[in-house]
């Protein structure tokens, strides 16, 4: 089988995770890290079903092709003379993304159209008819995107293989006020299982639980997504059949999740419903609850208010300084992992934690660390 350049898009900062991911699906696939994405090498079929397992990536490029290009016409007779039929069905709409950097072609609205009407001279060669009446929405052919990136006058052409992005799993239904992207989630769970060489179960706590979107991709990272469309399935080529993993190690067989906001509450308890793990979730105020029975082996992950959206009185140091001693207190967590905003400051942490990470990202355009603690002492 002949293989094909894909390009897994990511958050910056986490194309080591994103890389470990694709070679624990498929070991077989050469990849390459690079800022944003790893470049992956690997069969249309197999490379397609990418979509269908991997919870950290944005969303699967498929490049089609690359090219020098200083004008116009050139990229016009480019995109019309390229064989689409051999990949895509030819009735799709196609909608086009266009980024010039460098380049002599700079205006986007003129590169977006002249790929548009490329693409509707390749729909004519092909015997596409335009339809004379309107046609119902669910007979209505399907829709591809198609990134065109210039940059120093080389043209990149990329299609779209996944559609919606691949946070949007078709399993969490409802979000709250300040939603975190399942494929964030995704990535800071596998963190956490880098520095854990005992493979006996974890349960996972999460003192600030949202709509459960940590709770939720724990549980399920190691299954095929199968309640959503994928722009894939325009394609003549369909992604290869693949079945659910066995859960990584050590394996998180239960959950624990607190919400203090009653509305909020409500849509995780609806959100993790569908899972089969053990799960209890508390509305109560974290900072008051009780102490979790034990001894268990526990790992703690939060995504606590930055003091953006939710609101904070006190300066965030010392709020998270009064958190970190309350997850110590109730939960007594062999690891935690805290997304925490960049302008916290210097954090105070319980005498028995230590750092065993930091790592810098940038979400929804505010400069964040994900930090990775340990603690030393008996299990809770």
């Amino acid at each position: 089988m002949v293989n094909l350049e894909f390009y897994a898009v990511c958050l910056p900062g986490l194309e080591d995770i994103v890389e470990a991911e694709i070679k624990n699906w498929f070991p077989t696939f050469e990849t390459k890290a690079e800022h944003g994405g790893i470049t992956v090498m690997a069969p249309l079929a197999p490379g397609l079903s990418m979509n269908q397992v991997l919870k950290t990536p944005t969303r699967i490029l498929l490049r089609v092709a690359r090219f020098t290009c200083r004008d116009f016409p050139k990229l016009y007779n480019k995109i019309a003379d390229i064989t689409w039929a051999d990949l895509i069905d030819m009735n799709c709409t196609m909608e086009v993304h266009a980024s010039a950097t460098r380049s002599r072609l700079k205006i986007k609205t003129r590169i977006e159209e002249t790929c548009k009407d490329a693409w509707a001279t390749a729909q004519r060669t092909s015997g596409v008819k335009k339809p004379k009446e309107k046609i119902p929405p669910a007979q209505r052919p399907g829709q591809l995107d198609l990134y065109v990136r210039l940059m120093d006058n080389l043209c990149t052409l990329s299609l779209d293989t996944s559609g919606e992005r691949l946070h949007k799993r078709g399993s969490r239904q409802l979000i709250g006020e300040a939603p975190l992207r399942e494929s964030l989630a995704a990535a800071l769970v596998q963190v956490m299982r880098r520095h854990s060489t005992d493979p006996s179960p974890v349960e996972l706590v999460d003192p600030m639980m949202g709509s459960g979107t940590f709770l939720l991709e724990s549980l399920v990272n190691h299954q095929v997504v199968r309640e959503r469309e994928f722009a894939f399935q325009n394609f003549t080529t369909q992604a290869d059949p693949v079945s659910d993993q066995a859960q990584p190690q050590p394996v998180i067989d239960s959950v624990i999740g607190f919400e203090v906001d009653s509305k909020t509450f409500k849509t995780a308890r609806e959100n993790l419903k569908p899972v089969k793990a053990k799960t209890q979730l508390f509305a109560v105020d974290f900072f008051t609850a009780q102490k979790l029975p034990g001894p268990k082996r526990r790992w703690l992950i939060a995504n606590p208010p930055w003091g953006e959206r939710l609101k904070i009185k006190e300066p965030l140091n010392e709020y998270y300084a009064k958190l970190f001693l309350a997850c110590e207190r109730v939960a007594r967590p062999e690891l935690s992992c805290f997304l925490l905003p960049a302008k916290s400051g210097r954090l105070e942490l319980p005498h028995n934690w230590k750092v065993l990470e930091k790592r810098r990202l940038s979400n929804g355009g505010i400069s964040v660390i994900a930090y990775v603690f340990q603690r030393s002492g008996p299990l809770a």
